[in-house]
């Protein structure tokens, strides 16, 4: 029996790795737009009220995303 070669519009294309759908761009820059958006906002908390109000707004609504968004991109 012999092997028949399929032609080259068939054969699976070799990219050399793996190809990403660019998911990771778009978290990073929803990520920025969220971050240019919380820091004016635990500032100005922080200057109305005071400096360790504007650090307490700050950890769950900087960091935490942060966080989440460090995991997402580790393997």
């Amino acid at each position: 029996m012999t092997v028949r070669k399929l032609p080259p519009v068939l054969r699976p294309v070799s990219r050399g790795g793996t190809v990403g759908s660019g998911a990771g761009i778009i978290v990073l820059a929803v990520f920025f737009l969220y971050l240019l958006l919380m820091a004016p906002f635990c500032i100005l908390v922080g200057s109305r009220t005071s400096w360790r109000m504007g650090w307490v707004m700050s950890a769950p609504l900087i960091f935490l995303p942060l966080a989440l968004l460090i995991g997402f991109l580790v393997p």
